[in-house]
């Protein structure tokens, strides 16, 4: 079994916590109220992990900026999330190439994935995202043009969508 790191990151938003193997990012927990909420949020995976804050510090920084509006990649950011099916895996990965300030359908992420009718698959495969910011689920709407589900809620959903169209500008 690959060993795991945890931390929970205080931003401006909240705190945000993030479990990791050695191979990269497997959870990140939307910003919670306090450091407990974020490592429960982890839960069970962290149970084991080794709380290690210093591994994470360039990523709580990215984040940081991110809530802040600038214009900050998440990307290239490693993950570890080989224990997905392959559609969901398909999914997140047209997911990562929206462009910062844009959006697509559930339709087109279907699309993207392989499987073009498959928009309710695609709905689950961004609920079920283990790592939203880095997977930008957040970039994903209706295909009436509306915002719908996210982790976080719609009000963080809009927040992050308004702060990256003024970033990119």
């Amino acid at each position: 079994m690959a060993r795991l790191y945890y931390a929970p990151l205080q931003t401006s938003l909240g705190w945000v916590g993030v479990l990791a193997s050695g191979h990269g990012i497997r959870k990140l927990v939307l910003p919670t109220q306090s450091p407990q909420e974020a490592v429960e949020g982890l839960q069970p995976e962290a149970r084991d992990a080794e709380l290690a804050p210093d591994r994470f510090q360039e990523l709580r920084s990215r984040l940081q900026a991110l809530f802040s509006g600038e214009y900050v990649a998440l990307d290239e950011q490693p993950l570890d999330l080989e224990d997905a099916s392959p559609f969901f895996r398909r999914a997140w990965q047209a997911c990562r190439t929206i462009p910062r300030g844009e959006t697509r359908s559930y339709a087109w992420l279907a699309a993207q994935a392989g499987s073009p009718r498959a928009m309710r698959a695609a709905g689950q495969a961004m609920a079920r995202n283990p790592v939203a910011l880095i997977i930008p689920c957040h970039r994903v709407i209706g295909s009436d043009g509306g915002l719908h589900g996210y982790g976080g809620g719609l009000e963080l959903k809009r927040l992050l969508l308004d702060a990256e169209r003024v970033a990119r500008v």
